[in-house]
């Protein structure tokens, strides 16, 4: 056998054991591992599609009050299209949405990476409201920055890996908590924007009786998120090949007592699907 040939085996050989040697590794990362693993793959991707669904249920009982479709499509690393299509005559549907611009029965909102954050640059009204507020990106982050324990679920379809996150319970309710205020914030800003138009004489009186609803609204929020109590919990599907997401489900309970005194329970699971990956 020639020395060339020699070498091209021994490179072979080489490369196959190498191969062999990085899955077994593989084999033997942790949950935490994956998940690292998943978001370094995440950030090399230029563009993604994502199917996904929404369902809110209140009370003890569970019943449910909202539930919609959604889809998303990222392009260029930092741009993402979020839309929904509500079905005729199903506005009450639109109370989880609270976002975006509809054209006919069509939501939609466009939103950009700015940071490690995205913003909704579609419509300055919509800011940090509903539909956003499903973005897996978005909860990918969260996760990511959150103190959070995570396991290796057993009995995952072939090919692929199962991770069980759970938030901790005070960064799940800073997270809720986060969100809620901004969206305090939004409101604050577009009545501003609006009274900023009126005559002074009317800005002087409205000024007045808007920042007292408001305050009063703060108030009650603030007051609600000291005693309310939040478990969120994300089980995330991994390919075990190209370390990409393929789905990413979430369950988050929130306990809380309402202005008037009442214990309140709300539930809000999401399932989505991710493909198109480029």
């Amino acid at each position: 056998m020639s020395l060339i040939y020699r070498s091209v085996l021994i490179g072979i050989c080489l490369l196959a054991a190498a191969a062999t040697s990085s899955c077994r590794l593989q084999e033997a990362w942790t949950g935490e591992q994956w998940f690292n693993h998943t978001w370094s793959g995440l950030a090399g991707v230029d563009t993604l599609t994502f199917q996904g669904k929404a369902a809110l249920w209140r009370g003890e009982q569970g019943v449910l009050e909202h539930n919609l479709s959604y889809n998303g499509k990222l392009e260029d690393h930092h741009r993402l299209t979020m839309r929904t299509v509500i079905a005729g005559g199903d506005r009450g549907r639109g109370k989880l949405l609270a976002s975006g611009k509809g054209t006919g029965e069509v939501w939609e909102t466009s939103l950009q990476a700015l940071g490690r954050r995205w913003h909704i640059v579609s419509d300055e009204e919509a800011l940090g409201q509903g539909l956003a507020r499903l973005n897996p990106l978005e909860q990918l982050e969260h996760i990511r920055s959150s103190g959070k324990s995570i396991k290796l679920e057993s009995g995952a379809a072939r090919g692929t890996k199962v991770l069980r996150i759970e938030l901790d319970p005070k960064d799940a309710l800073a997270l809720i908590g986060g969100e809620l205020e901004e969206e305090m914030k939004q409101v604050r800003h577009k009545w501003e924007r609006k009274l900023a138009k009126l005559p002074e004489a009317k800005q002087a009186k409205l000024q007045s009786q808007t920042e007292q609803i408001w305050s009063a609204g703060r108030g009650q929020l603030d007051q609600m998120l000291t005693q309310a109590e939040v478990q969120a919990v994300y089980h995330l599907t991994i390919n075990a090949k190209t370390g990409l997401p393929v789905r990413l489900t979430s369950e988050s309970r929130i306990a809380y007592v309402s202005p008037q005194g009442v214990p309140q329970q709300e539930m809000l699971r999401t399932d989505n699907r991710f493909s198109g990956y480029k």
